[in-house]
């Protein structure tokens, strides 16, 4: 095999390293994306289930202390 070829062999699989290797940085940066998305999402979603705990909460101490009040008098 001469000297030229196995250059050039060499220099073909370098360029398909390189391009797999973008392939894949592409792919990973996708996928934190997608993962900071559903982050938020989740976070949204929690949030939104605070608040109707918080909510139901309040009505359920306003409630109880009104039947409190009315057994008292």
């Amino acid at each position: 095999m001469s000297q030229t070829s196995r250059q050039q062999i060499e220099q073909r699989l370098k360029m398909a390293r390189e391009e797999r290797r973008e392939r894949f940085s592409l792919i990973y940066k996708m996928l934190d994306f997608l993962g900071v998305v559903l982050g938020v999402i989740c976070i949204f979603i929690l949030l939104a289930l605070l608040f109707s705990l918080v909510s139901w909460l309040s009505q359920d101490f306003s409630s109880t202390f009104s039947l409190i009040r009315t057994r008292l008098q």
